[in-house]
């Protein structure tokens, strides 16, 4: 950047050159300043009509639409097409380099055909001589007016906010100016006046009166207010599509502050602003906008954006992350009533919610525009927030879920979360202890292989009496005492065999307790008899009535301290054996009908037992249905 000398020394040069000029400059800081040349195409264009014969009846005058500097446009109906037009014309006879000027800005405008320039229907000379421009007419105002509240903003520029509208309108100013640039045309007097809009969406750039062609000029050229350095003229200045896009960036600062950059009140202020580029812009601007103005309208081409299709794509970016910035700032207002939610005793349902409605709302702004820093630090912290609202109320899985959703957990959150976690196993295997402990202790937890076994037994039990009644009937002088040993002894072997292959889970404390009482009443019954007989000579008759005594014994401890349900066994037991004291003839037969008993009471019980652990598991069954559903 050259010393505050260098510019003191060129601004004095610039107004001493323009000498009362200047002072026209300043009270005139928005009308084009048109640099002298020598209009070559406007000569050429003068020949090419001059041979061409014209129909003066073609137009239709219609009255006048406006007037500039030099130049009248009327509005007329085209004849041949029955359509309304714009036909611009030198107001009054003016010097051929005025004719030329006019011809030549029709050439370079009816050159470039594109949806945002203004299209040339026909160029010609009129009765008088003068040229004849046909345009196409605009139904619409100036962007100039939109500006200063002339016309209804919504009318030609309707969007969400006065500033989305305005951008919208750069961004098509935008296409038309990348489009003659890259024919190597440089416009250099963009400014709202020079844009024309439509009813329907349709933007226009017009004036292309001082447009050149890019390359180096020493003219001072332009609108002063909007003006690039480079415009100034001078040795060493060059025009390029950067001198465009400085100029879109002129407008885009009067767009946010009102306001061209380089209005002053002074020949001396307004070139110093133009040449220090230093725009004044509002405070409370979005940073990213600023920074696309303040690049455009860099003092040096090389640090401006390369093309003005670059400034649309920065300004299309804007408008997309100024969606987001909207959605995170709606989000911000519901996350503050979360988070004061939090501070507090909370109803989890209503912070459920607004979780939710917060989180939905940041990871919206984050799919618009995922750099958009803010939305994310909001999301992780009201995430910290809930991980940490999810622990105090136990759940664990929730806060594991959302922890999981954050880029960089704190620490102390991960160790709060894993302690959480190991509670939780702990708990979970503590529960699961009781809960096994609880079914062991369940009358219906292995009530199969218990009711199975006394069944087993009880049929042995049914049939072996009978058995040795006829045994002792065919060989009477044997002794009874170790006649119910080998039955007693298989009933021990069956036993064995079916409490060994039990699974673990089904020797509940029930059955073993169970299973105790019997092997230890058989084993006890094998010892007595055997004892009784080595010892005593055996017992004779009286054999079978200690059998009674001994299964009444056996089946009341099992009913009284065990399985209640089988209370009728030591009853029947006990009838037989006062019947077998009374009738000792039959006692063979009343033990098979004690045992019968046991037998029959076996059955109803485990009847019983089995429907309650079908509807058990029914139960269990439809509850696990539901939870699923």
């Amino acid at each position: 950047m050259p010393s505050d000398a260098e510019l003191e020394q060129r601004i004095s040069s610039l107004v001493q050159t323009l000498g009362a000029e200047a002072e026209t400059v300043v009270r005139n800081p928005r009308s084009t300043v048109e640099p002298p040349r020598e209009v070559r195409t406007g000569r050429r264009a003068l020949d090419v009509l001059q041979s061409l014969t014209h129909d003066h009846r073609a137009l239709v005058d219609e009255g006048e639409l406006g007037r500039g500097g030099m130049g009248i446009v009327k509005l007329a109906r085209q004849v041949a097409l029955d359509r309304q037009v714009a036909v611009k014309t030198l107001r009054e006879r003016q010097s051929e380099h005025d004719v030329e000027a006019l011809l030549s800005e029709a050439w370079l405008a009816g050159s470039l055909e594109h949806p945002g320039i203004l299209p040339i229907y026909a160029l010609s000379l009129g009765a008088d001589g003068l040229p004849v421009v046909v345009m196409k007419r605009i139904e619409g105002v100036t962007w100039s007016k939109l500006l200063s509240g002339e016309a209804e903003l919504t009318t030609y520029a309707p969007g969400r906010t006065r500033l989305e509208s305005h951008l919208r309108i750069v961004m098509q100013l935008c296409n038309a100016v990348h489009f003659a640039n890259s024919r190597g045309i440089v416009h250099r007097d963009l400014k709202p006046d020079n844009v024309m809009l439509g009813r329907f969406g349709e933007v226009y750039l017009v004036d292309w009166g001082i447009a050149t062609t890019a390359g180096a000029s020493a003219q001072f050229a332009g609108t002063p207010a909007y003006m690039a350095p480079e415009m100034l003229g001078g040795d060493g200045a060059v025009l390029s599509a950067a001198t465009d896009v400085y100029l879109l960036g002129s407008i885009l600062c009067e767009v946010v502050s009102g306001r061209p950059p380089h209005l002053r009140s002074a020949p001396h202020q307004m070139f110093q602003s133009v040449l220090t580029s230093e725009p004044e812009l509002p405070s409370d601007m979005p940073a990213e906008l600023e920074l696309v103005i303040r690049r455009c309208m860099a003092r040096e081409p090389s640090s401006r954006p390369q093309s003005a299709l670059d400034v649309r794509v920065s300004l299309e970016a804007f408008l997309e992350h100024q969606g987001s910035r909207e959605l995170e700032q709606q989000s911000e207002t519901r996350a503050a009533e979360l988070l004061t939610l939090l501070g507090g005793e909370a109803d989890p349902v209503r912070v459920s919610r607004l979780f939710s409605e917060c989180r939905f709302g940041f990871q919206q702004a984050l799919r618009v525009w995922p750099g958009n820093v803010h939305a994310r630090e909001a999301l992780e912290r009201i995430t910290a927030q809930m991980v940490r609202f999810e622990l105090k109320h136990g759940s664990v899985r929730s806060a594991q879920a959302l922890l999981a959703e954050l880029t960089e957990p704190p620490p102390p959150l991960i160790a709060a979360v894993a302690d959480a976690q190991a509670a939780e196993a702990e708990k979970k295997k503590e529960l699961e202890r009781l809960h096994q402990l609880a079914q062991s202790f369940d009358p219906l937890t292995g009530s199969r292989v218990r009711m199975l076994l006394a069944i087993a037994l009880g049929s042995i039990w049914a049939i072996s009496p009978w058995l040795m009644g006829r045994y002792h009937a065919a060989f009477p002088d044997q002794d009874e005492t170790l006649i119910s040993v080998p039955v007693a002894s298989a009933s021990l072997l069956l036993m064995l065999a079916v409490i060994s292959r039990t699974p673990s889970e089904r020797r509940t404390p029930l059955n073993v307790q169970i299973a105790n009482v019997l092997l230890f009443g058989t084993v006890l019954q094998i010892a007595t008899l055997v004892f009784i007989k080595l010892f005593l000579g055996g017992l004779g008759e009286r054999t079978i009535i200690v059998l009674h005594f001994n299964w009444f014994l056996l089946s009341g401890v099992v009913a009284a301290g065990l399985v209640r349900e089988v209370w009728p066994a030591p009853v029947s037991f006990l009838l037989t054996l006062l019947l077998s004291l009374r009738w000792p003839q039959w006692r063979y037969e009343f033990a098979s009908l004690g045992s019968a008993g046991l037998l029959l009471n076996m059955f109803i019980v485990f009847f019983r037992q089995t429907k309650a652990l079908e509807a058990r598991q029914r139960k269990a069954s439809v509850t696990r249905t539901g939870a699923g559903g």
